[in-house]
């Protein structure tokens, strides 16, 4: 585990149950090797996984894990709800088509989701990847956007769960640059990340502990 991934995992060290973390990135960063040792830690600490793929962000995270000798067995046993996306894999327990209609999405992403909260006797980590496409490839009216924004931040405060979204700021066109700001405000925890040259950057803008908040760091 690198260093950058180590500064990571102990960022989730510092995170409770019912938080909600928003990652937005921009510029050339990739997040596989991120996502990987996330759920590492995660299944150290004998969490269930769950991934919510918008528009196969999730399968192309498994091959390029794959190509960068990551290995596929951290990712044997998790459960997917796919959001959009053509691409199959296993594990998929729904795969959401209808993403014009915010209404239809939401209640489906909830039959599909809630029961997992419910019923699971340990902590959920949520990971949701390419939520950025969901806002841009579906015509989102500035209302749809505002009810999938609300739906996500009904699960703050909820024990049973911790939420990671990840979110690639800079594809979202200048007139959806509003949806940045609704999940900034619901998100418990706002880091920033960007890749200058050789280096990370990540700025823990937001947090709920304060000996975090305005924390930058480059490795």
């Amino acid at each position: 585990m690198g260093l950058r991934d180590t500064l990571m995992v102990k960022l989730w060290e510092s995170i409770t149950p019912g938080e909600t973390v928003l990652l937005e990135r921009s510029g050339e960063g990739d997040v596989t090797t991120g996502v990987y040792h996330t759920i590492s830690w995660a299944k150290s600490k004998n969490f269930d996984v769950v991934v919510v793929d918008v528009f196969d962000s999730y399968s192309t995270i498994l091959s390029k894990a794959i190509l960068v000798g990551l290995g596929e067995d951290i990712f044997e046993d998790i459960r997917v709800i796919k959001i959009g996306g053509t691409k199959k894999h296993e594990n998929v327990i729904s795969h959401i088509q209808e993403i014009t209609e915010p209404i239809v999405l939401i209640r489906k992403f909830k039959e599909a989701y809630s029961p997992i909260i419910q019923n699971s006797k340990r902590t959920v980590l949520t990971i949701v990847v390419g939520l950025e496409k969901l806002f841009v490839a579906s015509n989102l009216t500035s209302l749809g956007a505002q009810e999938i924004v609300n739906n996500l931040g009904s699960y703050v405060g909820n024990r049973g769960r911790l939420g990671v979204y990840l979110l690639k700021v800079d594809i979202l066109p200048q007139e959806k640059d509003f949806v940045i700001k609704l999940l900034e405000d619901l998100a418990t925890t706002v880091i920033k990340t960007q890749k200058i040259g050789r280096l990370m950057e990540f700025h823990i803008v937001k947090s709920l502990n304060r000996d975090l908040e305005g924390v930058l760091i480059r490795v």
